[in-house]
């Protein structure tokens, strides 16, 4: 039978199509996990004490009913509580605490009868969103009824002795896995420089032979030291029985799961048609060693799986939609086209590879300190970046490093040309990551430091400069590498060039290492971008202040705190606790900023134990309001204090209340953080001039074009921002 005359067009068309399918295939699940992923959510870190009722050592005629913190992020409810010390050290009765469901930062523990004495609070949180936890305490004193004060003093609970820093213990484990993540991201960036090898153009057999160890040792190791770290806390948080719980309940605990199911998925993808070995055995003879490590990963996933739907238990997760599309994404794709036919193709197991990695440690960065920053979205991403081209970075340093040392023990001397492309190549790419690094670390330092006082004056400002050494001495060592690179034909090259520039490369190599050491201790201190803890928390809908005046201490409350309709609560009280007197009348005043629209007044209704409430539609403009509160008793001073209330526009609410996307560092104006970005990535044509020209001189041409509109767009805005 004849062929038809469109069988051949439809043949190539066929294939046409089969190629595009298998190379949109990893990009596809990836969108689709990437979709869930970067929906808008608010995240948080450290919860540290911001205010307690009755304050901190305060000394009161009468006992507390109950005493109330408030912290400065999301609590876990299983891990975090508080107890009362008397003189003598013993544990006095108390109520469950209790948790508000309105703020996830608000924890009240109720007390029974209690007699006067000395006493210590203890309170301990774990965060939500990182996993930290923390311990403090601070003295209250019940007074006599004489209002003498009575003997004894508070017992001294001893709480964070490091003065902030984490335990030794925690900082040697993230340090491994940060040394795990370089040791991967390094073995597939150099897969990457050698994405399509020509026979001219490899450095020799080397390279295979170090490449699937390295990644495989950075893989275990993130997964080792993950397990680790998350046991430690465990234990002390009350010992291993917590370890489940801990585990399926909280979101650090499922953030980890994501995390170890992930690098599970990794494992398969750097060897050749991976994931038929392991499930198949296909084509492979297996010996009992090799039968062991199947059996093995095997059993990890399945563990895995059930742990990740113990977690359904406690509620669906986003993180597990994200982690199961990654994964079986993967697989699925690698069982379907083959991972050795498609290694050298578009989209073949180093993409799947690569695709998983930046996952994995992407849960990192969505628990990191840049979560708690109220542009949570653009400080994640700038976090994720940092840790990303760190990673790049130290770990093809220590790849090159390893590569080099395995070429001269071997006496296996590459191809000069070979090597001199390879070294160009790795040279780019160090340069494009240390600029991406110092981009994202100083944003970052922007985020997380208040001013420049706490650089000096804080545990994280000390240790952040204790990096920054590091990184002065590892760009210094890097730069005289880059020379020789650029002159390999007479520094490299030659074999004894070529020894003394391995050696450079390797206390480059250890330098980079190190400076992993205080980053791993950073991570886990918190930060002093805090407010004053000798202030309620502020935020700004509702509106939520406290102010004092004569001998009375005014609580008041805008809720939502919007243009409209809005609910005003007062509550009155005195710093020692004592009564208040006879609450006659509690009026607000309301004056606009602008004093075009008079003066306005709302008297509160009382609500018992001296609250006031009451309600209209008395803001109904956006901008600052003066709210007065006059106060008359009976037989006693009228008093009247002023709280500033700042009423945010319909605008500023969404942007507050639905995305993370805003202004990161609230102290600088967006046009200037815009503007200096901008000025930055300017900076790019010039910077490497040479690659682009040697690229193509077209394209240097339209970059330097977009290049002097980015300069002068960012310098507008600067203008503009300081205007």
């Amino acid at each position: 039978m004849s062929k038809a005359p469109w069988h051949g067009a439809a043949k190539s068309i066929g294939a046409a199509v089969r190629k595009t399918i298998e190379a949109a295939l990893p990009l596809a699940w990836f969108a689709a996990a990437a979709a869930l992923l970067l929906s808008p959510q608010i995240s948080h870190a450290h919860a540290l004490l911001l205010r307690a009722d009755p304050q901190p050592n305060a000394e009161l005629t009468q006992p507390p009913d109950a005493i109330q913190f408030w912290f400065s992020e999301p609590l876990e409810h299983a891990f975090t509580g508080a107890r009362v010390l008397d003189a003598a050290g013993s544990e006095i009765p108390a109520g469950a605490p209790q948790f508000d469901p309105a703020d996830p930062t608000h924890l009240t523990l109720p007390l029974e009868k209690i007699e006067p004495g000395v006493y210590t609070v203890v309170w301990q949180t774990l965060s939500s969103v990182d996993g930290h936890e923390w311990v403090g305490s601070f003295p209250l004193t019940i007074l006599n009824p004489d209002g003498s004060r009575p003997t004894g003093a508070p017992v001294e609970v001893t709480v964070n002795p490091r003065q902030g820093l984490p335990p030794l213990a925690d900082s040697i484990l993230r340090w491994l896995s940060l040394i795990g993540a370089a040791l991967l991201v390094g073995a597939l960036s150099f897969r990457w420089l050698l994405a399509r090898p020509r026979a001219d153009d490899s450095p020799g057999p080397s390279f295979d032979a170090l490449f699937v160890p390295s990644a495989i040792a950075g893989a275990l190791l993130l997964i080792a030291a993950g397990w680790l770290q998350f046991l430690l806390q465990s234990i002390r948080l009350g010992g291993h029985n917590e370890f489940l719980e801990l585990l399926l309940a909280t979101r650090p605990g499922r953030l980890l799961l994501i995390r170890q199911s992930l690098l599970a998925g990794i494992l398969p993808l750097l060897v050749p048609n991976g994931w038929a070995r392991i499930l198949f055995a296909r084509s492979i003879p297996l010996g009992l060693a090799r039968r062991i490590w199947q059996l093995l990963f095997v059993l990890y996933v399945w563990l895995i799986g059930f742990a990740l739907g113990g977690t359904l238990i406690y509620g669906p997760n986003l993180w597990i939609f994200v982690g199961g599309i990654l994964f079986i994404g993967s697989g699925w794709s690698e069982l379907l086209y083959g991972g050795e036919k498609t290694w050298h193709r578009a989209f073949p197991q180093r993409t799947w590879a690569t695709l998983l990695t930046l996952a994995a440690l992407f849960t990192y960065a969505a628990s990191s300190h840049a979560a708690a920053a109220p542009g949570s979205g653009w400080a994640v991403a700038a976090d994720f970046t940092h840790l990303v081209a760190a990673a790049a970075w130290a770990g093809g340093l220590v790849f090159l490093a390893l590569l080099l040392l395995r070429m001269r023990l071997l006496r296996n001397a590459p191809e000069p040309e070979a090597l001199n492309r390879l070294l160009r190549r790795f040279s780019l790419s160090a340069q494009v990551a240390v600029f991406v690094l110092a981009l994202t670390g100083l944003f970052s330092s922007f985020v997380q430091l208040p001013d420049i006082d706490s650089l000096f004056n804080s545990t994280y400002g000390r240790v952040l400069l204790i990096k920054l050494a590091l990184v002065a001495a590892t760009l210094a060592l890097a730069f005289l590498n880059n020379r020789a690179v650029r002159r390999a034909q007479e520094t490299v090259i030659p074999q004894p060039g070529l020894n003394r520039f391995s050696r450079r490369v390797a206390i480059e190599a250890g330098l980079a290492a190190a400076l992993f050491l205080p980053v791993a201790v950073l991570v886990q201190t918190p930060t002093p971008n805090l407010p004053p803890q000798t202030r309620p928390a502020t935020p700004s809908l509702p509106f939520n202040e406290m102010s004092y005046d004569g001998d009375l201490a005014f609580h008041l409350q805008v809720t939502p705190n919007r243009v409209g309709h809005n609910r005003y609560w007062v509550h009155l009280s005195r710093p020692d606790s004592s009564d208040i007197g006879e609450v006659q009348l509690v009026r607000l005043f309301f004056t606009h900023e602008s004093g075009e629209m008079g003066q306005a007044r709302l008297d509160l209704d009382s609500l018992g134990d001296d609250a006031f409430a009451g309600e209209g539609a008395f803001l109904n403009r956006d901008g600052e309001w003066n709210l007065s509160v006059y106060v008359r008793r009976r037989g006693m001073d009228d008093l009247l204090t002023d709280i500033s209330v700042l009423v945010p526009s319909e605008e500023s609410v969404q942007q507050t209340t639905r995305s993370p996307w805003r202004n990161p560092v609230p102290r600088l104006p967006a046009e200037a953080v815009v503007g200096a970005l901008l000025i930055a990535l300017s900076l790019v044509p010039l910077l490497w001039r040479r690659p682009l020209l040697r690229a193509s001189r077209a394209l240097y041409f339209v970059l330097t074009m977009a290049a002097l509109f980015f300069f002068l767009g960012g310098a507008m805005l600067a203008l503009l921002a300081l205007a």
